[in-house]
């Protein structure tokens, strides 16, 4: 398997519009974050985690060509924004596309989205941790939250996708024993009541040792890619638009 960065932004991106602070002004293209979503790869197949505002055009600048199924960690703006974007693929393919996603996020779509939900094969979980089989691909799915809006993460062998969180219950790290490659979400160095801190999220990560690399994601204006690289321990890395890793 491999796994694309295709965005790794905050909800607003970066740049900020109408903001002229350093980073929003640099020329550095890891300091350039759409918002996050991400591309797993495996057995000649394409899974989107998450439909950013941003899907459209991502979709064209990586070429994916096609989608074997979706997976939707909770329903705020920045990360099911995209799903209107994604009708192409059904019009191609005449196929609905596999849709793994909570009950909680199934009740916005049905709100926000009721005319698409026929061009999805949606599989609804309502446990909090369970089992996933999607199109070929399996795994696990666990739920932590922000702000109580559930969120779900995401595991599929020894690679996790963890992002948006904020508040957990402790047996989140049975869910994650033996990930060796952890995507992370991480907001700023300051205080944030809606994501993991910098500083949180290395507290987080110490706590699975099994981690060899973890790659910190949803990060705002605030970061700096070059000056915060710097100040990381071993094996902590930020993620930037773009990046591509095995897993």
């Amino acid at each position: 398997m491999r796994f694309l960065f295709l965005g790794t932004g905050a909800s607003s991106g970066v740049p900020v519009i109408a903001c002229k602070c350093d980073v929003c002004m640099s020329s550095n293209l890891k300091n350039k974050r759409l918002r996050t979503s991400g591309l797993l790869q495996a057995n000649g197949k394409n899974f989107l985690l998450d439909a950013s505002p941003d899907i459209r055009y991502l979709s064209l600048k990586y070429q994916i060509s096609h989608l074997d199924g979706l997976f939707l960690t909770h329903p705020h703006e920045d990360h099911i924004g995209g799903l209107n974007d994604l009708r192409p693929y059904f019009f191609i393919y005449k196929n609905k596309l596999p849709l793994f996603l909570s009950d909680s996020t199934y009740e916005v779509l049905k709100y926000r989205f009721s005319y698409l939900l026929d061009r999805f094969a949606p599989n609804i979980v309502t446990d909090k941790r369970g089992e996933i089989s999607l199109n070929g691909l399996n795994g696990r799915y666990f739920t932590y939250s922000q702000e109580g809006v559930f969120v779900n993460g995401f595991r599929f062998g020894n690679f996790a996708y963890v992002t948006d969180i904020k508040d957990y219950d402790l047996s989140l790290f049975e869910d994650l024993e033996g990930v060796e490659t952890l995507v992370l979400g991480a907001i700023n160095e300051a205080h944030s009541k809606m994501h993991f801190t910098i500083k949180e999220a290395l507290e987080f990560k110490k706590k699975i040792t099994s981690v060899k690399r973890c790659y910190l994601t949803h990060l705002s204006h605030e970061v700096d890619h070059e000056s915060l690289s710097k100040s990381l321990p071993e094996g902590v890395l930020l993620s930037y638009d773009g990046l591509i890793i095995d897993v």
